[in-house]
């Protein structure tokens, strides 16, 4: 087993941001931070529930030592507002990342369940860790005790999970798992496991070996009820292109990984930057990033298109990073990244929120305040015609988490 190395991707820094037409139809609520403490909050991540209500999770240091404990806050979509912070105290030592981050979901039964990982310190195994997760069955006033996901012994390490409300009203969860689908390759192994009702995460089965190890996966409903999860996989050679699995039983079976595009992109290590569907009630879609000297930055495409899997990719944007990206009814898809430039020899990274039309044209608008560092941005949309875009703002030493409202 060869020695895994983490690479840090260089970020290429430009003097302005690109110059692509500028979206003007857009209206943005003035940003407003969402976390109250004086402490770093990082992390975000939307999800909805059967009802439409959105659930904004983070995670947030409670101490100088940088303990972190998982929060959240439902948006009501009948009032258009938010309601009070609820802290998932069974959380409480829980990792803080970017890419792996924290999550709140809502069965259609109304169950709550808070997922979160803690690093196993003691472990030899560099960047070990476990999921684990808490139900509440009264709206987030009472937690269980936290439960591990995965008991079994083999699995000395799960990471970069996701979680989705199922065609049946039950959760279901993708995670990278340490335990070798192919003994004789590289990577993690994906899981997708699914609740049953309050009795926790049930019947888990590997569905794809050979992954990166540190990319997020993202697992989606489709319009027509398929489940498809997208991670980065890595091919003969350290090929670390996207890939795809799909389930049409509601996660009873999955097809074989197939890859959504070939960038040919040749790297020992992980980017720590993964995939986005979005399904605009026609054509699914995937946007990614990546670093492949043929072309870097971040790509979207439809999956839908019969055309090979090395054309029709369009290209968003060469200095971005982290995309994720939601899709309308009016047909158009939404993805928002941090953008990078430069001015008077300091680094900053807008939010930018990138549209691209059904007719193929492409839009771009600033959502953050320039000359200010922001990165890590979700989005989510609430309605017909609106977005919530969510993201880390840095205030001082401080990172907060910021949301705007975005009228389309």
């Amino acid at each position: 087993m060869k020695i895994f190395r983490f690479i840090i991707i260089s970020v290429l820094i430009v003097s302005c941001v690109q110059k692509e037409p500028i979206e003007k139809l857009v209206k943005i609520d003035t940003p407003t931070i969402v976390t109250e403490t004086t402490y770093n909050a990082m992390g975000p991540y939307f999800n909805s529930d059967s009802q439409g209500n959105i659930i904004l999770s983070w995670s947030e240091e409670i101490d100088t030592l940088n303990t972190n404990i998982l929060k959240f806050k439902i948006f009501n979509g009948i009032s258009k507002k938010f309601g009070k912070t609820i802290t998932v105290a069974p959380s409480v030592g829980m990792q803080s990342h970017q890419e792996s981050m924290a999550k709140v979901a809502k069965s259609a039964k109304g169950i709550l369940y808070a997922i979160f990982r803690i690093e196993d310190k003691n472990s030899k195994r560099r960047f070990a860790g476990s999921i684990y997760y808490s139900i509440s069955e009264d709206g987030g006033d009472s937690w269980s005790e936290k439960i591990k996901l995965v008991e079994e012994g083999e699995s000395a390490s799960q990471s970069f999970y996701d979680v989705a409300l199922l065609p049946d009203g039950e959760l279901g969860l993708c995670w990278l798992d340490s335990r070798k689908l192919e003994k004789e390759k590289d990577g993690s192994t994906l899981y997708f496991a699914k609740t049953n009702a309050n009795l926790g995460f049930l019947n888990e089965k590997p569905v794809a070996g050979s992954t990166c190890q540190c990319c997020r996966t993202d697992i989606f409903v489709e319009t027509n009820n398929n489940i498809n999860i997208a991670f980065r996989n890595i091919a003969e050679g350290s090929i670390r292109d996207m890939y795809r699995v799909e389930s049409q039983d509601v996660g009873k079976t999955f097809s074989n990984p197939e890859p959504m595009g070939k960038d040919n992109w040749k790297i020992d290590g992980c980017p720590h930057t993964g995939p986005s569907f979005a399904d605009n009630s026609k054509e699914l879609a995937v946007t990614w990033f990546t670093g492949a000297n043929s072309g870097a930055g971040i790509f979207f495409k439809k999956i839908t298109d019969e055309i090979s899997i090395y054309e029709n990719k369009m290209l968003i944007t060469t200095v971005g990073r982290h995309p994720q990206m939601e899709a309308l009814p009016n047909g158009n898809y939404y993805i928002v990244y941090e953008d990078y430039y430069k001015v008077e020899n300091q680094t900053y990274n807008n939010i930018v929120l990138h549209t691209i039309k059904h007719d193929g044209t492409q839009t771009r608008k600033v959502i953050s305040s320039y000359n200010t560092k922001n990165d890590h941005a979700v989005l989510i949309k609430n309605g017909v015609n609106e977005l919530l875009v969510a993201w880390v703002t840095y205030v001082g030493n401080n990172s907060k988490i910021v949301i705007a409202k975005i009228k389309l």
